[in-house]
């Protein structure tokens, strides 16, 4: 009796040690599973980081170019009132021509506010002058 009672005990022992190796084995199966994906998921990551950095280096060239393309305009205009100012101030013909007062129809012009679309220049039309409809062509 002894004898099949240590063989039970063995053999329990051995079926524990068993399904002991086969719940690890299946933890580690799904562990490197996870590792995987992890690995994927982070290359994935690691391209999205690099076209991020891409896209933000072009943008800051692009911005430096057109802050660089602002400042020539800023500078050719101040230039051009620089040169403005001088010619109203030397010239006497000039002098008189820019203090003299603009025509109605411009002073009317200053009076509104710019147009900011299609519609709000087409309200300011008399009603008399409508636009013609696009690709009607010339009226004669």
């Amino acid at each position: 009796m002894e004898l099949i009672a240590k063989g039970l005990i063995s053999a329990l022992a051995v079926g524990a040690l068993c399904l002991v190796i086969v719940v690890q084995r299946d933890g580690l199966i799904a562990a490197k599973e996870r590792a995987t994906l992890a690995e994927q998921e982070i290359g994935q990551r690691d391209t999205v980081i690099i076209s991020l950095k891409d896209a933000a280096a072009r943008n800051s060239k692009a911005s430096a170019k057109l802050q660089a393309a602002r400042d020539d305009i800023a500078a050719t205009l101040t230039e051009r009132e620089n040169l403005i100012e001088s010619l109203i101030h030397d010239n006497p013909p000039i002098r008189t021509w820019a203090e003299s007062a603009l025509p109605d129809a411009v002073a009317r012009l200053r009076e509104h506010p710019a147009a900011t679309g299609a519609d709000d220049y087409r309200q300011r039309l008399p009603g008399d002058h409508p636009l013609p409809v696009t690709g009607s062509g010339a009226q004669d």
